[in-house]
């Protein structure tokens, strides 16, 4: 285990017993797509002990830009996303319980999906599953961290259930159908998605190891092509 996560654990911040709160943490991330793919990789790279991952698509070859555990012959026998992140994950890191589910996040199942995690990591694409998320989330106490990536910006946000405002407290109903600019509409350049996801993994390892006193509790705003970070 120390050669591993040698690296890791030479860091003051997390040390052996960081790493051991890692390794005994289960985090759940919903989405498998841009963000949802670095989430996952940083988290199994990270050695945590259960790692779930839900996601309703299929691999397509315009999701190669950006996504990064998936590549051509993925594409080609569409697999579901949450299946080749898990196969491509198993051979980055063998220890770690991998759950790939293959569902359409709802109403009736989102609490059962996140029942027993330590933490949610917000790999999703609409304002409705991640108001479903967040209100699930605030109800059961179990703290998720919310991205979004757009164009050349993207944002982070710790919802820390008690201590923070939540994702409803902040945008309250979701936007109009068609209101916001989307990834189909305006695209996403892998950049921004790489930043954003890497806040949030950064963000997951504090919480995961304790250390409460540097977890953020703003909203990070960050676009790239603009060189701003607020």
């Amino acid at each position: 285990m120390r050669q591993r996560y040698s690296r890791q654990i030479f860091f003051p911040p997390i040390g052996e017993e960081g790493q051991k709160r890692i390794g005994q943490s289960s985090v759940l991330v919903m989405g498998a797509g841009a963000l949802g793919t670095v989430l996952a990789n940083n988290m199994a790279r990270a050695g945590v002990r259960r790692l779930r991952i839900v996601d309703r698509d299929y691999v397509e070859e315009s999701n190669l830009q950006r996504q990064i555990l998936y590549d051509e012959e993925d594409a080609a026998r569409t697999l579901p996303k949450a299946v080749a992140a898990v196969e491509k994950l198993r051979k980055i890191n063998s220890e770690v319980d991998y759950e790939p589910v293959v569902a359409d996040v709802n109403p009736g199942n989102v609490r059962e999906l996140m029942a027993g995690f330590d933490l949610v990591l917000d790999g999703t694409d609409n304002f409705e599953v991640r108001m479903l998320i967040n209100d699930a989330c605030v109800k059961q106490g179990i703290p998720w961290i919310h991205g979004a990536c757009v164009g050349s910006q993207g944002l982070s946000f710790n919802i820390l259930p008690g201590e923070t405002p939540c994702f409803r407290c902040i945008y309250q109903e979701p936007p109009p159908p068609g209101a916001a600019p989307t990834c189909d509409t305006v695209g996403v350049i892998a950049p921004i998605v790489n930043i954003i996801a890497s806040i949030e993994s950064a963000e997951a390892l504090k919480l995961l190891v304790g250390d409460r006193e540097h977890l953020s509790r703003d909203l990070m705003s960050v676009d790239v092509w603009e060189n701003s970070f607020d």
